[in-house]
């Protein structure tokens, strides 16, 4: 019932740039839980990962078609900067890849710091504070341009993919952190929004993967958590 409890406050939080992982910290320490955070956090976001692949079902499709399509077209010596010329899908794939890469190389090695700042609900609760005053002044000072994904580069991908990992911390909005890298870079709001929702996927499953032993050796049903994210 706790689980399912966790599961409600994480769904309604996940989409709004309030940081879900915060308000669970705070809440498993009101429901004196003790549980370890970056695993729990991994697979109760499960949910989400399911949401956004429902929400961007067509999307997802077409940028695996390109991604593949892509690897054919190098293996016959064609030029990356040509391919993503003529297919913008193939371009978002590989830019979401390397906005994957920062977070992924930080949390890997930075995994036993992080479960303790998941233990500390007072550095939880500065974040939060950091992550609206974020917000207010990213609301405020970056509104976006207009620039797609035709028109985004390489250090746009690198700098959205080091906010991602820098909202590893329990309190900071990943999605709201990443938007407003995005607007600060001049995206199109709607094309940063969507870029930060469909990052999440590879991120929130690779850490699943990677904490799936520490949370099987707890005796906790990986099914009811799964389906209370």
């Amino acid at each position: 019932m706790l689980f399912i409890l966790l599961g409600l406050i994480q769904g309604l939080t996940e989409f709004f740039p309030v940081s879900s992982s915060g308000h669970l910290v705070i809440a498993k320490y009101l429901l004196r839980l003790r549980l370890p955070g970056v695993a729990f956090e991994a697979f109760l976001h499960f949910g989400t990962v399911v949401a956004v692949i429902v929400l961007y079902n067509k999307d997802i499709k077409e940028l695996l078609i390109s991604f593949l399509k892509s690897i054919y077209q190098l293996c016959r010596g064609e030029n990356m900067s040509d391919i993503f010329r003529n297919d913008s899908s193939s371009k978002l794939t590989w830019f979401l890849g390397i906005s994957t890469i920062p977070a992924a190389i930080i949390g890997y090695a930075f995994d036993s710091y992080f479960e303790i700042l998941f233990a500390k609900p007072i550095i939880t609760s500065f974040m939060l504070v950091i992550t609206g005053i974020l917000l207010w002044l990213g609301n405020k000072y970056y509104v976006g341009n207009g620039k797609n994904i035709l028109e985004i580069t390489y250090r746009d991908a690198i700098i959205i993919g080091v906010a991602q990992a820098i909202a590893i911390l329990p309190g900071i909005s990943r999605s709201g952190f990443t938007i407003i890298a995005g607007l600060s870079r001049n995206l199109d709001r709607k094309f940063a929004a969507k870029y930060s929702f469909i990052l999440s996927i590879p991120i929130i499953l690779g850490a699943s993967i990677f904490k799936i032993k520490e949370l099987s050796s707890l005796n906790i049903d990986l099914t009811i958590l799964v389906l209370s994210g």
